[in-house]
């Protein structure tokens, strides 16, 4: 179940570049009848559950709001495209964060090594015991990491590093970015202001949060479920592609009952992830976009529910298209 909630990380939280090829069975395609009924239901249950390009009018002011994967696929490159004019008319890009706030959240958590790594007491093997840990050193070996190294990683860092299937690496390495990236590098060549929504302690929060006994127990559980990852970003992608953002949030929900019987991990996650980001952001966007035209690009399952980007919006008087 953790793969799943990694893979959502992934798309919730830092831009990254994360696809090569990974080609894989669209797993909300593949499921039961009855389940996928459910899947429709509870994704219709939420406002905004659809759509990828908004724009939102107030005043005389335009703000187009853009969902994205921070996920690599050349076919994002038609989104940045179509969002191009848009960019060029605005005064101001707004991002969850930019390229230099990744390089100054890694140079955080290098100069805080507790964060992310055992630096006293029992190491990972020990944490874990030895028939588990030998089942995730042949799954680090596989992304090119050694075991030996990732034995000092804190368990939340080691399940981030899971969520990423070998095949997405080269990609990753290459510096092959998602739509944020690509949107970022629109902004700067036209000279365009940019301005973000996430603070890098609250970020940095979020990926490490959990008792250090609670990450032990998730990521045993990752471990027991043997999800392929390249179908992940597979069903991600097919599901952002197509309009259908929700869709993606709440399958997880779905295959969490499926596998555990309960979505309470799945929803603990959300509400830190996505809920509570997306309060924060509510105080902060009035601000940012105040007598602007402005452009806003961000995870796509941020735009969606009651307290999503769009539904922000509404609050603030604005009329809202979908494009």
């Amino acid at each position: 179940m953790l793969r799943h909630l990694t893979a959502l990380a992934l798309s919730l939280l830092m831009p990254a570049a994360a696809y090569a090829a990974c080609e894989g069975e669209n797993l909300i395609a593949a499921l039961p009848a009855d389940l996928k009924a459910e899947l429709r239901a509870e994704t219709a249950a939420h406002a905004y559950p659809e759509g990828n390009i908004w724009r939102a009018e107030k005043d005389g002011k335009t703000v187009h709001v853009v969902g994205t994967v921070h996920i690599h696929d050349p076919r994002l490159a038609a989104i940045r495209d179509e969002v191009a004019p848009a960019m060029a008319g605005a005064d101001v890009l707004i991002l969850e964060a930019t390229t230099s706030d990744q390089a100054a959240l890694q140079q955080r958590i290098m100069a805080n090594p507790e964060v992310a790594f055992l630096t006293e007491g029992p190491s990972l093997i020990d944490l874990l015991g030895d028939e588990t840990w030998a089942l995730l050193a042949g799954r680090l070996e596989e992304r090119g990491v050694p075991a030996m190294v990732a034995a000092q990683f804190r368990p939340w860092l080691v399940s981030v590093t899971l969520a990423l299937p070998p095949c997405a690496i080269v990609d990753q390495q290459a510096g092959k970015a998602g739509l944020d990236a690509m949107l970022e590098a629109e902004a700067e060549r036209l000279g365009l202001a940019i301005d973000t929504l996430d603070d890098l302690d609250r970020i940095l929060e979020v990926i490490s949060a959990g008792t250090l006994d609670e990450q032990v127990e998730m990521l045993k559980v990752a471990l027991q479920m043997d999800i392929d990852g390249a179908a992940m970003i597979a069903t991600t992608l097919d599901s952002y592609l197509s309009g259908r953002h929700r869709e993606f949030v709440e399958f997880s929900r779905v295959q969490s009952r499926l596998l555990t019987g309960s979505n309470a991990s799945v929803d603990a996650f959300l509400e830190t992830v996505l809920v509570e980001r997306n309060r924060d952001w509510a105080e902060k966007l009035p601000a940012l976009i105040e007598g602007r035209d402005a452009v806003i690009a961000v995870g796509a399952a941020h735009l969606s529910g009651e307290t999503g980007v769009l539904m922000t919006l509404e609050r603030l008087g604005y009329r809202l298209t979908r494009l």
